[in-house]
């Protein structure tokens, strides 16, 4: 299930291993400089953290 853009944002400005990504954007909604799990270097295709950090945590919001 995909989570809210507002998630993304909390779950990356949270995570140690947020790196950002110069991957277009422009489809998400959302400005480059913004950090988000959406412009993540770690953050896969089909929306998951390939560092498996996101769930632990989002638990902790």
């Amino acid at each position: 299930m995909r989570s809210s853009q507002e998630t993304y944002m909390n779950v990356a400005e949270r995570c140690s291993a947020y790196e950002h990504t110069n991957k277009s954007d422009s489809f998400r909604n959302q400005a480059p400089s913004t950090p988000s799990c959406l412009n993540c270097k770690h953050f896969a295709e089909d929306e998951h953290c390939t560092l498996d950090l996101y769930d632990a945590i989002v638990k902790k919001l």
